[in-house]
This record gives C-alpha cells, structure tokens and sequence, in this order.
C-alpha cells in the first residue's frame, strides 16, 4: 500500500504540480509571441494568435471532459500533452477514446499508475534522439466487454534480448535505456485487475504497450469517482 501511494504521487500528483509549471512556461512563451506581434504592429496575426492557441487547448479540455469520465486521468493527460510540448515531444490523445467507468476490481488509482507510468516511460525513450520527430500516441477504449489501453512511441526502442526483463522488479536501476521504471508496478496493478500486456518494440522504431481487462459484469464495476 505504501509502495502504491508513492508511485502514484510520483506519477500522479506530482505529474500535476509539474503541470501547473509547464502550463506557466508556455503561457509565458505565448505572452511573448502576442506582445512581439503587437511590437512590429501585426495587431491582425496577434490575434489570430490567440484565437488559435484558445481553441487549442479549449478543444482538448473538452473532448477529455466528455469523453473520460474521470477528473483524475483527464488532469493526468492534460498534463502529459503540456509536458510533451515542452520537451518537444507531441502527445497525441486518440479522438475515439472513452471511458465512462473502471473494470471490476479496478480504480483511478490504479489507472494514474499505469497511463503516468508507460507515458513517463515514452518520454525517456526519446532521450539522445535529438533529431527526430517525437511522437507519442494515447488511446483508451471501452466497451461493455472490453477496457483498453494503447500507448505508443517512436522512440528509441527496447532490444529484443531485454524484453523478457522489462517487467521484472529492479530491472529500472540498471537499464540503460531508461525503460522499465514503473513497469513492475504495472504488471502487478494488471494481475490484480486479471489483465493483460503486450510490448511490441524494435530498437531505433519505437515501442507499443497494449494493455486489455475484461469490464464482467456491470455489477463489478469499479467506482468511477469523478475526482
């Protein structure tokens, strides 16, 4: 229980905080843009500007609140996507996905843990890549069978011999790569939850996590807990 509370205040909470100070830099960045347009009196680009900026971050705020129930992810992802703009990183968020409550045994808790987890983890593979595109792609799907979780990156890749060790507890603290930190907590929140995971990965292409629990019945459902 201890272990869970700090991995999701370290992938969780303070995922927010970092949020908060990512949104500030790039508001600050944005305020510049605006004041130099203005400076050079290119009033009509300054406001398309900001009507473009707006809508933006309007649209995305949007589609998350009605499409994934759940204040918790929904500020999780938001964050991800300011975070992956100031890394240079492009976070893109599936304009399918919904969720509208948690599988059987299952809770926002564990779902901060998993989504900050394998998002964290496509960050850091595009460490020492500084001359490609970066992209990352997040999907989440449900329906009455089936909930969903895609997380894709063309980083660096896994080597096929790590593979089989990426999952184990430790493996974190000596991987070069970087990968496997939090993975031992994910493959534990998935057994709990009956699940299960596919990595697919090729060094130099970039890696995909598939992660796939049964929702049973609508009985079991876990708490959706919009909060």
């Amino acid at each position: 229980t201890e272990v869970k509370k700090l991995a999701e205040e370290l992938t969780g909470v303070k995922a927010f905080v970092s949020a908060l100070r990512v949104q500030n830099h790039e508001h600050m960045n944005k305020l510049h843009t605006i004041a130099g347009l203005i400076q050079l009196g290119n009033k009509e680009a300054a406001l398309k500007y900001v009507f473009d900026i707006t809508e933006e971050q309007g649209e995305l705020t949007r589609f998350l609140s009605e499409h994934i129930q759940n204040d918790s992810l929904t500020g999780l992802l938001l964050s991800k996507v300011s975070r992956g703009k100031e890394l240079g990183i492009h976070v893109e968020i599936d304009r399918h996905s919904i969720m509208k409550f948690f599988p059987k045994r299952m809770d926002h808790h564990d779902f901060v843990l998993i989504l900050g987890n394998l998002i964290e983890n496509a960050f850091d593979s595009f460490k020492n890549q500084p001359d490609k595109e970066k992209e990352i792609y997040i999907s989440i799907q449900q329906t009455d069978k089936i909930f969903h979780i895609l997380v894709e990156d063309n980083g660096c890749g896994i080597p096929e011999d790590m593979l089989p060790l990426i999952f184990n507890e430790g493996y974190s603290s000596k991987a070069s790569t970087g990968r496997g930190i939090g993975l031992y907590m994910v493959k534990q929140i998935v057994e709990k939850g009956n699940g299960s995971i596919q990595v697919d990965s090729a060094a130099g292409v970039g890696t995909s996590f598939s992660i796939t629990f049964e929702m049973g019945d609508e009985g079991d459902q876990g708490s959706i807990n919009r909060r």
